[in-house]
């Protein structure tokens, strides 16, 4: 067909058993102007025979054979530069489309300029095309209209949810869609969430048109990805990264937002680590653990995300990885007021000093007390002074005190050599460092 308004995607790769009923929804669509471009990814099985058979019955049905495979990244990138429509409408070979599916979702599309992806309902469907008993994707919206894309994309990253749905349900233009780095995040793929973050690149730039009907249906069944441990593991891995990654395109602006969606994050990927753990995958897991926990860490530190370095680079990286250092919960809140104790000795009151310097610098309070036996008081305010002209200035108050922790607050810090046992663990947190004081 010359110049088709829809181009309907199908990526197949051994797609025998479900690729007919797939090419029959999207030919059968009661909006004619389409084309339906298909990518065989070098398929072993009986997937080139029915394309070949297919196309021969139906010219708007176009066949790109690879004859390497390209895998599920580049399949999708190769149709994508095919395409030929105005509108884009992935189908994976295992779904199948409503009647009325493109026709709905292009006056969607031209219902408004600030339009940029338009997408249905879908429902879930077997491996015999049977409605999967007990599951039902909700509604977003009573009636179909337009939807806040800041808020669509808000609700997906805040819950850890894909509330758009997959590749087959959305329709968007192609000239909204840079092909350069489509599934990525770092320049490394998602490995299951690319196609959230395609929907929130378009969710970027505009608003959402959605409709309650289902108008796709998404098939699950055991010979999918999705069902391999290892991949089950990468999945929850993406999220922390895509949440990075959406925050710097604008999403989830307040702190509070972005602390619950790494939390969940964290929650989801640690349910996973314990599911995957007996056996070898759960690695990715549990580097997702990791990572929502540096991002809780950075939060609750104050320190902003760098929009030129992405989570996985800064996680990793020779100052966030000094975080670690301390125990976690230093970092959680800003508190009141640091205590440490130590005797009146130099060596010790130095110390003190250059550990409520490295407190000072990472921003977790404002306030720093020095307890000391009352007999040293006066030796120890010398010692102080001394070392406080040694390096950036500290203001330290003293206090004397022949049991530190009568002094300790349960919401303060205490500030520690390792081992020390002085704060009897009724400090909000301990800053534990080398060389502090032992009293």
């Amino acid at each position: 067909m010359s110049d088709p308004l829809v181009s309907i995607l199908v990526p197949t790769y051994n797609g025998e058993r479900f690729l007919r009923p797939a090419l029959r929804s999207a030919l059968e669509q009661s909006y004619r102007n389409i084309e339906v471009v298909v990518g065989d990814d070098a398929s072993t099985d009986g997937t080139t025979g029915i394309l070949t058979s297919v196309a021969a019955a139906d010219p708007r049905v176009r066949v790109i054979r690879h004859e390497q495979n390209l895998g599920s990244f580049g399949n999708p990138i190769r149709l994508l530069q095919e395409a030929r429509g105005e509108y884009v409408k992935f189908l994976l070979h295992d779904d199948v489309l409503a009647s009325d599916c493109v026709r709905e979702l292009v006056r969607g599309m031209q219902s408004s300029q600030e339009v940029t992806l338009a997408f249905s309902r879908r429902s879930l469907i077997n491996e015999d095309g049977r409605p999967v008993p007990g599951h039902e994707y909700p509604a977003l919206a009573d009636r179909a209209g337009l939807l806040d894309g800041r808020q669509l994309g808000d609700g997906v990253l805040a819950n850890c949810a894909n509330l758009i749905g997959e590749l087959t349900t959305v329709l968007f233009r192609r000239a909204d869609v840079d092909v350069d780095g489509l599934w990525q995040v770092e320049g490394r793929h998602l490995d299951v969430l690319g196609d959230l973050k395609l929907h929130l690149m378009l969710l970027a730039r505009g608003k959402a048109w959605y409709t309650p009907r289902v108008l796709s249906r998404f098939r699950s069944h055991p010979a999918q990805n999705s069902w391999n441990p290892r991949l089950m593991a990468r999945g929850v891995r993406d999220w922390p990264r895509l949440i990075d990654w959406g925050i710097q395109q604008g999403f989830l602006a307040d702190p509070g937002q972005q602390r619950a969606a790494f939390a969940l994050a964290l929650q989801a990927a640690a349910q996973r680590v314990g599911q995957l753990a007996p056996g070898l995958d759960h690695g990715p897991a549990l580097e997702a653990v990791f990572l929502a926990t540096a991002r809780l860490v950075e939060l609750g530190a104050g320190v902003a995300a760098d929009p030129g370095r992405g989570l996985l680079e800064r996680a990793h990286d020779r100052d966030h990885l000094d975080r670690f250092r301390q125990e976690i919960d230093v970092w959680s809140r800003e508190h009141p007021a640091a205590l440490a104790a130590a005797a009146a000795v130099a060596a010790e009151v130095d110390a003190t000093v250059a550990a409520f310097r490295e407190v000072q610098a990472a921003g977790v309070t404002k306030r720093f007390l020095l307890a000391v036996p009352p007999a040293d008081l006066g030796r120890a305010a010398s010692l102080l002074a001394a070392a406080r002209a040694q390096g950036p200035d500290v203001d330290v108050e003293l206090v004397p005190a022949d049991d530190p922790l009568t002094l300790l607050d349960p919401s303060w810090l205490a500030v520690a050599a390792r081992g020390s046992t002085w704060h009897a663990d009724r400090a909000a947190a301990v800053w534990t460092v080398a060389g502090a004081p032992t009293a």
